[in-house]
């Protein structure tokens, strides 16, 4: 019971602090970090500071109720309990914490820049081509070395044997090009979120352990959803890239904790769908796409004023 009870509490708590945090930052957001949104409105792009003091405050919590209850999930004598196949309760809710500040940093970095003209891998890598180092490569940068990264930290901060070195690779993949897409959706109000918090219900509905994991940032998320809908704020860089880092986690997990060689079909699938959807989006505008198909249409409206 205590173990069920602990996520649903960190979620209310995470969230509360997360909406706090969110409506400080507005109010006292630097004309640098405000940025016109598809209305013509200047916004600031500040709620990813929400999301990250509820994925950080997450961490404690665990922690401290760990501490109040006993471990009711402990690996049985004899069980081999394999990598990410089986998670004790509280034992890897610090893991989202590395995708999530490591790239609400790459993030805020570019924030600060300000809007760039070079856009999509191509216009990165000419930019880098004419000596100009963008906002951009350097997340794009920012997301291997993160996902990496997170995947030492999964092993216990030891590199992964050689049977397991293409899945950690996959799963470090899946970070970087999960951060990089929600950025790309992060165009209009409430898109970003609605997708970010799409994928990480229907990942819980597969991998429920991944409550102990998420349970602070969706806290987070959803307490400033609101802000966002109704263009009071923004994630910016910074709040969409770490989001879409934690998905992009939450996705590999789910893959690799599957028992065999499906495993790692699976985590294959998933970095190819992700790094397609990337590629996809330099031919494509995703927001064209969405306006010209009507469902997709009516839900980027929903919510929103």
């Amino acid at each position: 019971m205590h173990e069920w009870l602990s996520a649903p509490v960190v979620l209310v708590i995470c969230g509360v602090v997360g909406a706090l945090v969110a409506s400080a930052a507005i109010g006292k957001a630097p004309a640098a970090l405000s940025r016109t949104n598809v209305d013509g409105e200047l916004v600031p792009a500040v709620i990813g500071f929400g999301i990250l003091a509820g994925g950080a405050l997450a961490v404690g919590l665990f922690q401290i109720w760990e501490a109040l209850f006993w471990r009711l999930n402990d690996c049985p004598a004899g069980r081999d309990c394999p990598f990410v196949v089986y998670i004790p309760p509280w034992d890897l809710a610090w893991i989202a914490l590395i995708p999530l500040v490591g790239m609400f940093l790459a993030g805020f970095w570019d924030d600060m820049k300000g809007d760039e003209r070079p856009r999509g891998f191509a216009g990165h890598i000419g930019a880098l081509r004419g000596g100009a180092i963008t906002g951009g490569l350097v997340k794009l940068l920012a997301g291997v070395i993160v996902g990496l990264v997170t995947v030492v930290g999964l092993y216990g901060w030891a590199l992964p044997g050689w049977s397991e070195a293409f899945p950690a690779l996959l799963i470090a993949a899946s970070i970087a090009l999960g951060a990089n897409l929600l950025n790309l959706l992060d165009r209009a109000p409430g898109r970003a979120l609605k997708v970010f918090l799409a994928v990480t219900f229907i990942t819980l509905a597969v991998y429920p352990e991944w409550r102990f994991i998420v349970a602070g940032v969706l806290g987070a998320a959803l307490a400033v959803f609101p802000y966002d809908l109704a263009t009071r704020g923004m994630l910016g860089d910074a709040g969409a890239n770490s989001l879409g880092a934690v998905a992009g986690l939450g996705l590999a997990l789910r893959a690799r904790g599957i028992e065999g060689g499906a495993g790692t079909v699976w985590l294959c699938v998933i970095a190819l769908i992700l790094l397609g959807l990337n590629l996809l989006s330099e031919k494509v505008s995703f927001s064209a796409v969405i306006e010209r198909t009507p469902w997709l249409a009516r839900l980027d409206q929903l919510g929103r004023k």
